[in-house]
């Protein structure tokens, strides 16, 4: 299950109306009249509703302060946009998801947290994390909510039917390089029962590939580069995999997939941590089977979200206080006890409560392979139009992968599809 559509799904069946949340911008941005608390913005799962229940009540420590919110249903960012291009109805704080960049040409719409003092905090964080959420001006936006650190999860029990290695560190070696990986996939398919699939979809591994470079997209000087070297090793890595047969060709948007998981027809899953969750909820009776080790090559990062405060906020000093509180390391511990978000605090890593057991591993505890990924994760740049160029991208993978077009075609269709969408953005 992808993180976009647990966000879909999750904000699809929410309630709590615009307007009824407002709380900092009234027509021309003026503070709204009449309430006795800062308001946040968020979408359904994004934030610990039982610190927001205390937030509501009084900030521990900051006497006299109140945050309030509920999440907001339907397209979140759009609702974030359309209040700040109207200022109107502007929330005092507000979530940013891991398209943070796309915010980072209005950037005059938040405050920079390094005023209100937040470069005396950068050391209990995740240095990428903090680097992502600062814009190339050097404007401070957003500040680190949670991480998506990447693993390879596998089932220990297919790989010990197909003759492979079965431990984490052993699974690890037999899996260092992206081509040792697909000689593995090759196995399963050949001596495991079922003749299992490596991967649900080939677009994982083009991102999984991708993201472990420096460079996406787009360059800091709004220059196209999507046709690079870094951008086509990573495709063709995928369409490989395609080649081989070790996609089982089931986008994770449908109940295909579901089934694949479950049924023990893909073998391997190339993921962020958020997927836990999805996993154990699509494939419940495989508890016990799957294991967790090191993505090949090195780990990187999916998703993770942000918290910035707008430029109307009515208490500038008060909202950061808030957020040093909700974000602080105890608290982010206990935001990954109730809801799994993982912290961007590493000193939350070697805390008991994160070091459980998890039975759905086999005892393994996650963090053991999710704690130092995130903290080797690279610094990505991410243009504001990533999405934009890479968008065209992930479709003709999808069009190789489940319609059969020829891979050298995708790519040139891929190319002049994301060049084009630039340049109607003015970039080149």
């Amino acid at each position: 299950m992808s993180r976009r559509r647990l966000l879909g799904a999750s904000l699809g069946g929410v309630g709590g109306a615009l307007l009824g949340l407002s709380g900092c911008g009234a027509g021309n941005g003026s503070a709204s009249a009449g309430t006795d608390h800062l308001s946040i913005w968020y979408w359904n799962g994004a934030l610990s509703d039982k610190l927001l229940a205390t937030a509501g009540r009084g900030v521990p420590g900051v006497p006299g302060l109140k945050v309030k919110g509920a999440p907001i249903a339907g397209d979140y960012e759009s609702k974030v946009r359309t209040s700040m291009a109207a200022r109107a109805y502007v929330p005092d704080l507000v979530c940013v998801n891991s398209s943070i960049a796309e915010f980072f040409p209005d950037e005059q719409e938040f405050l920079d947290l390094r005023d209100l003092g937040a470069t005396a905090l950068e050391d209990q964080y995740l240095d990428w994390k903090w680097k992502s959420g600062i814009t190339p001006s050097g404007r401070m936006v957003g500040f680190p909510l949670d991480a998506g650190p990447t693993a390879l999860y596998y089932r220990r029990d297919l790989f010990e039917k197909a003759g492979l290695p079965t431990e984490p560190a052993e699974v690890a070696e037999a899996t260092s390089t992206w081509e040792k990986y697909l000689g593995v996939g090759r196995t399963l398919k050949a001596r495991a029962p079922g003749r299992p699939y490596l991967v649900s979809q080939i677009s994982y591994v083009f991102r999984m590939v991708l993201y472990q470079s420096p460079k996406q997209f787009v360059d800091a000087d709004d220059h196209f580069i999507g046709d690079q070297d870094h951008v086509k090793h990573a495709w063709d890595l995928a369409v490989e995999t395609y080649r081989q047969g070790l996609s089982a060709r089931v986008l994770d948007t449908t109940p295909d997939y579901n089934a694949a998981v479950s049924r023990g027809r893909v073998a391997t899953m190339i993921n962020a941590v958020w997927a836990i969750n999805g996993l154990k909820q699509v494939a419940p009776k495989t508890s016990g089977t799957w294991r967790l080790t090191a993505l090949p090559v090195g780990p990187t990062n999916y998703g993770g979200s942000y918290v910035g405060i707008t430029r109307y906020c009515r208490d500038p000093e008060g909202a950061f206080a808030f957020l040093k509180w909700l974000l602080g390391p105890e608290n982010q511990l206990k935001a990954y006890q109730e809801m799994a978000l993982f912290p961007t605090t590493p000193a939350a890593y070697d805390k008991p409560a994160m070091r459980e057991p998890d039975p759905f591993f086999g005892g393994q505890s996650p963090v053991d392979v999710f704690g130092p990924a995130a903290e080797k994760a690279p610094v990505i740049f991410r243009s504001p139009y990533e999405d934009t160029a890479n968008t065209p991208v992930f479709q003709e993978l999808t069009n190789v992968e489940t319609l059969g077009k020829n891979p050298d075609r995708a790519w040139r269709d891929a190319m002049n599809a994301a060049e084009s969408a630039l340049s109607q953005r003015g970039v080149s």
